[in-house]
């Protein structure tokens, strides 16, 4: 449960008296978050405790668009799609070749008449590969055969 952005009485016997929100405190220095809308912030009467949390919450909108704005067209933002993806080891030319000949094998067994679980065995030992025999998750590469 929040306490953040919520009208509460200073004092809980007096409910004519003053009211405080706590706003929640950017992370860093750097902020478009103005002073008056961080923290507890103590207000004389309740309607200007309504009227800075209406401001806070609209301003919170603007911030949201203008955010979402700055982010169109970055690529990072598509899928988290950062860096060179042909610097990534899985591209490399060894790793691919590995994967294709596991590949070619396991259909050549799987035509054979041998059994999923069988092939994956096989492969393990065939290729060294340092993975559980008993394993019953299977890769990518041979749920697709």
């Amino acid at each position: 449960m929040s306490n953040h952005n919520k009208i509460r009485p200073v004092d809980k016997n007096n409910l004519s008296g003053k009211y405080k929100i706590l706003f929640s405190t950017p992370q860093t220095k750097n902020s478009n978050i103005p002073m008056e809308f961080r923290g507890l912030q103590i207000f004389n009467n309740k309607s200007l405790a309504e009227e800075a949390l209406r401001k806070r919450k609209k301003l919170t909108k603007i911030l949201e668009e203008k955010r979402a704005n700055s982010m169109k067209g970055n690529q990072r933002a598509i899928g988290n799609t950062g860096g060179e993806k042909s610097n990534l080891v899985q591209f490399s030319p060894e790793v691919q070749k590995l994967k294709n000949a596991k590949i070619k094998m396991a259909k050549e067994l799987y035509k054979e008449g041998y059994k999923k679980t069988d092939i994956l065995k096989i492969i393990i030992k065939e290729f060294k590969l340092k993975r559980d025999l008993n394993s019953r998750s299977w890769p990518k590469w041979l749920s697709n055969i």
